[in-house]
């Protein structure tokens, strides 16, 4: 199975309501039309907070994720995704979980908790096999899952472009955690009181060793699973 994502920016003045009512009530119903195995939404619904450790973008965007059986579908879907001034970026992803929550809402009902959505490029430096190892040999195991309190994490590494134009990216990554303040409040995001500096330090470090932290995105989303 083949999974794509793409990732929709409105143009800058964008209102949010307007902007959710043109992806759920126009675009979902045409996505649906191509019966895909699985459709998923993300969109920057949460209110960012006022003082942040990693920087958030302040535009809006929605992530589509798409899972097709059929195999080279990507333009079909991308002929869909077009919106009033939209910036559409395209992306074939190979996914992993490597920690992964147990879905028991109703499709189509906003999931538990929040997102940090990160999109990454590798540091220019590494080969894209260091950079592989770094990332799913060391960052992963050592670092995503013992720092945050992560309820459901899930690792793209991004395979190919399949929208001409579209931004490089290596990774696209979904960090999903059950409450707000499990993302917002750095205490909690980076271990506790006690470890919250040594992690971040440690965070720092690492993600300057294996990202070019230049072209880093990170994003708060709401998760809509739309087909499960």
């Amino acid at each position: 199975m083949t999974k794509y994502i793409f990732l929709i920016r409105p143009p800058e003045q964008a209102d949010l309501p307007v902007f959710k009512s043109q992806v759920f009530d126009i675009l979902v119903p045409r996505l649906l039309q191509l019966n895909p195995e699985k459709l998923k939404v993300g969109l920057t619904e949460p209110k960012r907070p006022m003082l942040t450790v990693l920087p958030l973008k302040k535009k809006h965007l929605a992530m589509i994720s798409v899972w097709d059986a059929r195999p080279d579908r990507a333009q079909l879907w991308h002929a869909e995704i077009t919106g009033p001034g939209w910036n559409v970026a395209g992306y074939q992803v190979t996914e992993s979980t490597p920690k992964a929550c147990t879905k028991d809402w109703k499709d189509c009902e906003a999931s538990p908790g929040i997102v940090m959505l990160t999109l990454m490029r590798k540091n220019r430096q590494l080969s894209y096999e260091q950079f592989m190892k770094e990332w799913f040999e060391h960052h992963t195991p050592n670092i995503a899952l013992k720092v945050h309190p992560l309820w459901n994490y899930i690792p793209n590494v991004v395979d190919s472009i399949v929208i001409e134009g579209s931004p490089p990216l290596d990774g696209i990554v979904e960090e999903h955690c059950l409450k707000r303040r499990d993302v917002t409040n750095p205490v909690r995001y980076f271990g506790g009181a006690s470890k919250m500096i040594p992690n971040m330090i440690k965070v720092g470090l690492h993600a300057n060793k294996f990202l070019d932290l230049s072209a880093v995105e990170n994003y708060l989303l709401t998760e809509y699973h739309i087909r499960s």
